[in-house]
């Protein structure tokens, strides 16, 4: 898993949602896919948010959302 955050610096996203992260492993960009994107105030919300969504479509286990937790230095 490769999650990557990168920050909207276009003026158009709401504050709450100017970071967005990806895993860039399988984020292809294409509206009908199913790739999840995080959104946050800041990159490590945004990494949380996807994280989350991961975690609830059941794509990753309570274990490997704490391993990445640690490798992203989210508490």
């Amino acid at each position: 898993m490769d999650i990557q955050a990168h920050e909207d610096n276009t003026g158009y996203a709401p504050r709450a949602e100017r970071w967005h992260a990806i895993d860039h492993d399988t984020y292809d960009g294409a509206l009908d896919s199913r790739c999840y994107v995080g959104h946050g105030f800041t990159a490590k919300a945004a990494i949380l948010d996807l994280l989350e969504q991961l975690l609830d479509e059941g794509d990753i286990t309570h274990d490997e959302q704490r391993e990445l937790f640690r490798l992203h230095h989210i508490a």
